[in-house]
């Protein structure tokens, strides 16, 4: 049977018609096959980006840690080294609370001398604040046994390290200083005090004058002095 050039036409156009309709197919197939591809990569970018940032976090706490114990470590070496001073906490002679801190001991450790100033002064501060910590334990702890009370804390304006309004409002009138005084500690000076002539304030660590100090009397630090720009002598400075 002879088919007619229009059946011709037809039936081929029926097979192009199948064939682009296979190609289509296939195309959208490899368009989703790569859809799921890129999602997949993403989805493992995103996974190895939150392994790294759980890494880097817990490297970031290991150092943490090992600064911590290096610290840590560095201030039981200053407690155990029984520096100058001698303190009646009401325990026993040459135990180790009896020792006082000192700027000078602790600046010239040997790990401690090559470290910045403003890293000595962290850890000065950190050591001395155990050391107070420890002092009032003892006096408490002694106390106790013999009284059965506590010790209440004295409650020296410069006890806190930081000598601000409530201070000036209270113990220290106006923040000038009339009587001869030892601050026992590091004191950070956030109002303006004056200290009257003839009057000696002497302070034991680190003094920093964050507000002006005008000294008509006799200043001894026995420690450094931070920010001294603002202290306007007219008497005398010392500084051991």
């Amino acid at each position: 049977m002879i088919r007619s050039f229009k059946d011709k036409m037809k039936k081929k156009q029926e097979v192009y018609e199948a064939k682009q309709k296979v190609l289509a197919e296939q195309a959208e197939q490899a368009r989703v096959k790569r859809e799921w591809e890129l999602f997949d990569l993403e989805q493992e970018k995103d996974k190895q980006q939150s392994q790294q940032i759980l890494a880097e976090e817990e490297s970031r706490q290991h150092t943490q840690y090992l600064q911590w114990k290096q610290e840590q470590r560095l201030l039981q070496e200053q407690a155990e080294q029984a520096p100058v001073e001698k303190i009646n906490t009401g325990v026993g002679i040459g135990h180790a609370s009896t020792w006082k801190l000192t700027w000078q001991s602790f600046s010239i450790h040997p790990d401690i001398i090559d470290l910045p100033m403003s890293e000595k002064i962290r850890l000065y501060k950190l050591a001395e604040q155990q050391q107070i910590d420890r002092l009032n334990y003892y006096a408490n702890l002694n106390a106790k046994q013999w009284s059965g009370q506590y010790v209440t804390k004295a409650s020296a304006y410069w006890q806190d390290g930081i000598i601000d309004e409530k201070d000036t409002a209270g113990d220290l009138q106006d923040g000038i200083i009339n009587e001869n005084v030892v601050w026992t500690n590091s004191v950070d000076v956030n109002v303006p005090v004056t200290i009257s002539a003839g009057v000696t304030v002497t302070v034991n660590g680190i003094l920093t004058v964050n507000s002006a100090i005008t000294n008509n009397g006799t200043l001894i630090v026995n420690g450094i002095i931070v920010k001294q720009f603002n202290i306007v002598n007219n008497g005398t400075l010392i500084i051991n």
